[in-house]
């Protein structure tokens, strides 16, 4: 079993508030941390997944919009996910929206 594995990179902080708990692999609370530890596919998109989110940031995405889609896609789409396929399609999904993102606009 793989060691402790940040999920969406040591999770998002921003003004000192995290979107995400990292997932504690010695004890993982769900369904899809436990496949995400266990899997060496899923914890490489869940990387990978991290990385664009960090992309994100430096482009100046806002970081509340960022922050809200993010739980809403964890919620609504990858908390739902019972394989590892459907975690691995779903992150890789998701890592093509916030590399779409705009950068923060002008106000």
């Amino acid at each position: 079993m793989m060691k402790n594995i940040s999920l969406w990179l040591l999770l998002m902080f921003s003004s000192g508030s995290v979107a995400h708990a990292a997932i504690n692999c010695s004890n993982p609370t769900g369904g899809v941390e436990r496949l995400i530890c266990t899997s060496s596919r899923a914890s490489v998109s869940q990387e990978d997944l991290a990385f664009s989110y960090n992309l994100a940031m430096r482009r100046g995405v806002d970081m509340k919009l960022l922050q809200q889609s993010q739980t809403d896609w964890y919620n609504d789409v990858l908390g739902q996910c019972n394989n590892v396929t459907c975690i691995v399609e779903a992150m890789s999904e998701r890592s093509a929206e916030i590399e779409n993102m705009d950068g923060r606009s002008d106000k």
